[in-house]
């Protein structure tokens, strides 16, 4: 029976076996290798053979860090040769543009994203919920999901991929950028039969659990993508990283290029804050070079790198967007800093992004408000605290935050479940307000030298954390209120959520 509304989608959706549940299946030592095949099988289910996905012209981002930053570059970059009446390019051109990616802030829909025109703000492109609910509706009945025992059904992000595949090919959709899962070689997304171009973003030692404890497997997993005869291109890599991703490469015949910095990027205002987002920058404006001249834009140089970048490139690079990733707002004399770092990388270039951001306003109060559940949070809190340190260059009797506030992902003070769009995300198998690792969390924070008599608190939601940031900024005067939102993407969605109630 076809849902009445989007909301009886996402409860079809939420029915489907949860990532976190899926993860601890292939913890426990279920074979990966099938994943692919069941992918295959579930597209020819769709009404598609796996020759139909090379219509989507897919870019394909597998990495640790900046993936998601990567492909939405890619994505503005490109957008900007939609409608183009240039007489220089021949063949197909770039008719209509989808983006896909994981995970969301605040609704599913985030993750499948359309433009039809260069004119198109990225705020603009998620798709509506009419449209999710009917090709999502479709997927359900093409797989007669409604037969069939959950665990023989896809899961929830296999799901949403065959979901995103469906849309694109339904929508005209002759370019894709599809950012992988998790890893890589056994990841739902490699199902892709031949795309247009792969990249590997930063690789660090994420997801270890699944991936492996070394730089090398886990580079092993991401070049995982690399097929025959695709180009590739990827930034620089520990050693050892690199030297699998080049023998990979090599083992696949697949033409591999290490973006070099381009001198224009240096100075060029990027759409998403950082330094570190040049690194992204660099890597997506090599891709989407590529990509550009296999759709037949011959005025594209084929060293991009080595002249001037094109108007269009830089337009791209400047109306990037992807919220809560270093976003920052200012209201009533708060800075508020959100960003959903959850790997050691990835939380390093933030502490320093955070110190840079205070540096103007060292008198000011600043504020944590902290959460992670599933990984080593107690050491992605001393690599925060360390980077800052460095980065802001103050000696050991300075403390980074005058008050610290561990929360779980819960919205709203009133919410005794998670919201209905997060709650497959957020599950993490124990009881929805549990606060065993925020108490943890702060017990460790409190064990750091120096930090004892640091201002440690622990409450539920996020709106009570968001509610004592507000207290205090009424009270700082004209020194203001800094607060750092991270640990966590689900965390940063649901303080996104809040703070645009609220403020």
């Amino acid at each position: 029976m076809a849902p009445n509304t989007y909301n009886d989608v996402i409860v079809r959706l939420n029915s489907l076996e949860t990532n976190a549940k899926t993860r601890q299946r292939i913890i426990n030592g279920e074979d990966r290798e099938v994943v692919i095949p069941q992918m295959q099988e579930w597209v020819r289910q769709c009404g598609y053979e796996l020759t139909d996905l090379d219509r989507l012209n897919a870019i394909h981002v597998a990495g640790s860090k900046g993936k998601g930053s990567t492909s939405v570059f890619i994505s503005t970059i490109l957008s900007q040769y939609l409608d183009s009446n240039d007489e220089l390019h021949e063949g197909a051109g770039i008719k209509r543009l989808g983006l896909y990616t994981s995970p969301h802030l605040r609704t599913i829909r985030e993750r499948i994203r359309l433009w039809t025109s260069a004119e198109e703000p990225f705020s603009h492109t998620v798709i509506s919920e009419k449209l999710f609910g009917q090709r999502f509706s479709q997927v359900w009945e093409l797989l007669e999901m409604e037969r069939k025992e959950v665990t023989d059904r896809p899961s929830f992000f296999k799901s949403l991929t065959l979901a995103a595949f469906h849309t694109f090919l339904q929508e005209g959709v002759n370019t894709a950028i599809i950012e992988v899962g998790i890893g890589g070689q056994y990841d739902c997304t490699n199902v892709l039969h031949q795309p247009s171009v792969c990249a590997i973003t930063s690789l660090g030692l994420d997801h270890t659990d699944l991936l492996g404890e070394s730089i090398g497997e886990i580079a092993w997993h991401k070049s995982g993508i690399f097929k025959e005869g695709c180009p590739a291109y990827t930034v620089e890599q520990l050693p050892e990283a690199m030297l699998m991703i080049k023998k990979r490469a090599a083992e696949k015949n697949v033409p591999l290029q290490i973006v070099r910095s381009h001198p224009d990027i240096e100075t060029a205002p990027l759409g998403l804050a950082g330094d570190f987002q040049k690194i992204n920058a660099n890597l997506a404006v090599a891709v989407a070079a590529e990509h550009l001249r296999t759709m037949g834009y011959l005025e594209i140089p084929c060293d991009i790198m080595a002249g001037p970048l094109p108007l269009k490139f830089l337009n791209g690079l400047k109306d990037a967007s992807w919220p809560g990733r270093c976003e920052s707002r200012q209201q009533n004399g708060i800075t508020w800093c959100l960003d959903g770092a959850h790997t050691v990388e990835s939380i390093k270039l933030v502490g320093d992004w955070f110190a840079r951001t205070i540096q103007q306003e060292m008198s000011a109060t600043r504020i944590l408000i902290f959460n992670q559940e599933t990984r080593d949070a107690v050491q992605l809190l001393l690599h925060l605290r360390r980077m800052i340190f460095n980065s802001a260059g103050m000696n050991c009797d300075w403390k980074p935050f005058s008050h610290i506030i561990f929360c779980t992902n819960i919205a709203w003070s009133k919410d005794i479940d998670f919201d209905a769009e997060s709650k497959a995300m957020m599950d993490t198998g124990k009881p929805v307000g549990d606060l065993d690792v925020q108490h943890n969390l702060a017990s460790s924070w409190q064990d750091i030298p120096g930090e004892s008599h640091t201002d440690v608190i622990v409450v539920r939601s996020v709106q009570e954390a968001v509610d004592f940031v507000l207290h205090h900024g009424s009270k700082a005067g004209t020194s203001g209120v800094f607060t750092l939102v991270t640990g966590s993407l689900h965390l940063v969605g649901s303080a996104s959520q809040v703070l645009d109630t609220c403020l």
